[in-house]
């Protein structure tokens, strides 16, 4: 039974495990087992049931299967890893010691990931990323004589606009990882490869009215005993009908 007392339409030990459990694996996928062409085929028709604005499915999925592609990529990602590395010791000097090397490590495996696993899925959407400094100016600026009874003289288009973008694509990114969890595989969201979004787009061969959104490593797990994530509970990050409201109706 359901905490309003009403029958489950689903088995919710199961489906909550699912969710749980569906972690950024990345020194658990096993980079020897062939990943099956339909089984990437099946996570990606589950994942573009996802919604997305208006719609529009403007998603577009590049499926990595070639070493030299491969490869190509998990260079790049090398190159970018360098610039990364230089920025992090910048910008996470006030972390502890033993948390900044857990971090640092993760991110050099991911590296080493790119060019050993079976298969990496690029997430694409048709269009640029909105620029919202520009949009809003471009709004402001159509001569709007601010008036608080005119709504637009207050309203801006820019962070819609960028939220309709990116939230257009990343619940089927999310659908499709918790697809490849309920099979057995693994994977995990990287991004370092937008440093270089021309030589990227280039080796992929990718329009340029096309946007590379992130990249994933994808692969069998090496076990499937994942346990539920370190979190802060969610109590304590949640505010009611107010920010600051702590209190539930």
């Amino acid at each position: 039974m359901t905490v309003a007392g009403r029958a489950s339409l689903f088995d919710l030990g199961e489906v909550d495990r699912l969710l749980t459990t569906t972690r950024s694996v990345r020194r658990r996928l096993d980079v020897e087992r062939p990943v099956p062409a339909e089984v990437v085929r099946e996570a990606l028709e589950l994942a573009v049931q996802a919604p997305t604005a208006q719609n529009l499915q403007h998603w577009r999925w590049i499926v990595i299967t070639e070493e030299k592609v491969r490869l190509g990529v998990a260079e790049q990602f090398r190159q970018a890893r360098w610039l990364d590395r230089y920025r992090g010791t910048r910008s996470r000097r006030g972390r502890r010691e033993a948390e900044n090397r857990r971090l640092q490590d993760s991110a050099d495996s991911v590296v080493e990931l790119i060019a050993k696993v079976p298969v990496l899925v690029v997430p694409c959407m048709v269009g640029r990323p909105p620029d919202i400094g520009r949009i809003d100016a471009e709004w402001t600026g159509r001569g709007y004589r601010f008036d608080p009874d005119d709504i637009r003289s207050r309203s801006r288009m820019g962070a819609m606009m960028a939220s309709n973008f990116y939230g257009s694509i990343y619940p089927a990114i999310w659908s499709f990882q918790l697809a490849l969890r309920s099979r057995g595989l693994g994977s995990t969201i990287t991004c370092m490869n937008l440093m270089f979004p021309g030589p990227f787009a280039e080796l992929l061969g990718i329009p340029e009215v096309v946007t590379p959104i992130c990249v994933l490593p994808v692969a069998y797990t090496v076990g499937t005993d994942f346990r539920p994530a370190p979190r802060v509970p969610a109590g304590e990050r949640t505010f009611w009908n107010r920010w600051g409201t702590e209190e539930a109706p």
